[in-house]
C-alpha cells in the first residue's frame, strides 16, 4: 500500500469538535464518485448516496460532506478533523501503526471497487504480472492502494508516472504516453464517458486489487455513524443503492446488508 504523503497544510475546514460547527465526512477525491466542485459535472454517485442518506435520516443540517485530494482527505480523518471518510479502510496503509485506525466503525458497501491491468490492445492483454515487461511504462492515479503484487510491478518497471485522475490516466494511454494503466473499476468508467471512448481492453481474470468501498467514522461519532449505516443498509435492501449506481455497480450480484 502507498505510504501517506506528508501534507504541509491542511484547508480550515470546521472541526467537528468545534461549537456549534456541523461535523464533516469528507470523501477522497474519485472520477465518478467523489468531485470537487467545478472540475466534473454532478457532485459523484457516492456523494449522491451519502448525501441522501444524511437527508433521509434528518440529518443533513447537521452533516456536511466535503470533497478534497485523497491524500488530504486521509491525513484530515487520521488526525480526527473529519468525524468520516470515504472510501473506506482499504485505502490506507494498515502497516503503519501511527495511523491508529483499529477502531474505526466501518459501514456496509457502498460497492466494490476492482483494479484493472489496462492495455491500448488486444496483443498486449495482461493476464498475470509477469506479462508486464520490465521496459514498460505505466501510469496511475495519485493516491491509488498499492497491493504487494502491485508494488512489485512499480519496483522493476521503467517508470510509473502519478496521474491526478482517472480522466488523466485514459489520456495517458491513448496519447502514447504510456504502454499500461493501473486503473479502478468503477471510476474509469466515468472517465471514458467524460472522454466521449470506448473502453480499452483488459483480461477479466486478472485484478491485482479488489477492495470493498465502504464509510468509515470515529467511535466518537457512533450515533452518526449507526444513523447513516442504517440507512445504507436499507439503501441495499430496497434496491435503492444499486439503481444510483447505475452503470458503476460493480456487484455482479445484488448487494446484501451486513459488514463483508
Amino acid at each position: 500500500m502507498i505510504m501517506l504523503a506528508a501534507v504541509a497544510a491542511l484547508v480550515a475546514w470546521p472541526v467537528a469538535s468545534e461549537t456549534g460547527a456541523k461535523k464533516v465526512i469528507v470523501g477522497a477525491q474519485l472520477t465518478g464518485l467523489f468531485h470537487i466542485p467545478g472540475e466534473h459535472q454532478g457532485s459523484g454517485v457516492y456523494y449522491e448516496i451519502l448525501q441522501r442518506a444524511l437527508v433521509e435520516s434528518g440529518l443533513a443540517d447537521q452533516v456536511e460532506i466535503i470533497v478534497m485530494p485523497m491524500s488530504r482527505a486521509k491525513r484530515g480523518f487520521v488526525n480526527k478533523q473529519f468525524a468520516c471518510y470515504a472510501p473506506g479502510i482499504t485505502s490506507f496503509d494498515l502497516e503503519d501503526a501511527s495511523l491508529d485506525l483499529q477502531d474505526v466503525l466501518i459501514s456496509v458497501p457502498l460497492n466494490k471497487a476492482m483494479v484493472r491491468v489496462i492495455s491500448r490492445d488486444e496483443q498486449h492483454l495482461v493476464r498475470q504480472a509477469s506479462d508486464i515487461p520490465d521496459q514498460a511504462v505505466l501510469s496511475i492515479v495519485r493516491g491509488t492502494p498499492l497491493s504487494s503484487e502491485m508494488q512489485g510491478i512499480a519496483e522493476r518497471v521503467m517508470h510509473l508516472f502519478e496521474v491526478s485522475s482517472e480522466t488523466e490516466n485514459v489520456q495517458m494511454l491513448n496519447d502514447n504516453k504510456v504502454d499500461y494503466i493501473f486503473s479502478f473499476y468503477p471510476d474509469v468508467l466515468f472517465a471514458y464517458q467524460e472522454l466521449g471512448m470506448s473502453e480499452f481492453p483488459y483480461a477479466v481474470e486478472f485484478s491485482p486489487l479488489t477492495m470493498r468501498d465502504t464509510l468509515i467514522c470515529h467511535p466518537g461519532h457512533e450515533r452518526l455513524f449507526k444513523a447513516i449505516n442504517n440507512k445504507l443498509e436499507e439503501f441495499a435492501r430496497s434496491g435503492v443503492l444499486k439503481q444510483m449506481l447505475g452503470d458503476l455497480n460493480m456487484f455482479a450480484e445484488p448487494q446484501a446488508p451486513g459488514n463483508q
